[in-house]
């Protein structure tokens, strides 16, 4: 087979791969079906809800997130979960790489156990801020496929995180230092929005040499 031609069929003609230009001239027609069609708003839609649905059906590309850091300022009744928050010398957001790296005062070993409830178990937690720019709840915006609510915004208000969309990511640091994925708190998460691509986030602990 020409591997320099990039239009070619496979598959004893089953199967036409397409990695150059198609192009259809004037009275050309299409027939058949590639899948069903998107169910868009109907009645008096606005332009940007059209453009929205289309990206949700994956027929156009999905806005891009563009994270930003909050720090937690306090913890009300969380007294060793502060203390090892306090210990966060910085906190980078790659949002093209999708990494959030969260560089240490201190080691990790120096930061205090204890346990976060709700069965996350006995870890090393601290917390930070992640301002997502959406307006939840009333857009709807996911974190590992569940709604982020009212609830997710007035925790990041009460320990003292601001801006649009922002909620907070408990983090437990000794399982993210060691890349351990097996437990609820793992070092990776989802985002998705209207209109937006779903994007899995990395975090990444660094300790001080």
């Amino acid at each position: 087979m020409d591997r320099t031609c990039k239009n070619y069929r496979t598959d004893d003609g089953n199967t036409t791969v397409i990695g150059g230009k198609v192009v259809f001239e004037a009275g050309a027609k299409f027939e058949g079906s590639i899948g069903p069609a998107v169910n868009l708003p109907s009645g008096t839609a606005t332009v940007a809800q059209v453009v929205t649905a289309l990206k949700n059906a994956g027929l156009m590309v999905g806005d891009a997130f563009s994270l930003v850091y909050s720090a937690v300022t306090q913890d009300p009744g969380h007294a060793n979960r502060m203390y090892n928050t306090g210990k966060i010398a910085s906190v980078a957001i790659d949002n093209d790489e999708h990494t959030i790296t969260i560089t240490l005062s201190v080691k990790v070993a120096a930061l205090k156990d204890f346990d976060g409830q709700h069965g996350w178990g006995v870890h090393k937690w601290l917390g930070i801020g992640l301002v997502t720019g959406i307006n939840y709840p009333t857009a709807v915006l996911k974190y590992n496929g569940a709604a982020l609510t009212a609830e997710d915004a007035s925790e990041a208000s009460t320990v003292g995180c601001s801006g649009t969309g922002v909620f907070v990511r408990w983090v437990a640091a000794d399982l993210v230092l060691n890349d351990i994925q097996g437990e609820k708190s793992k070092g990776t998460f989802s985002l998705w929005a209207d209109g937006y691509a779903k994007t899995d986030y990395k975090l990444v602990i660094v300790e001080p040499s």
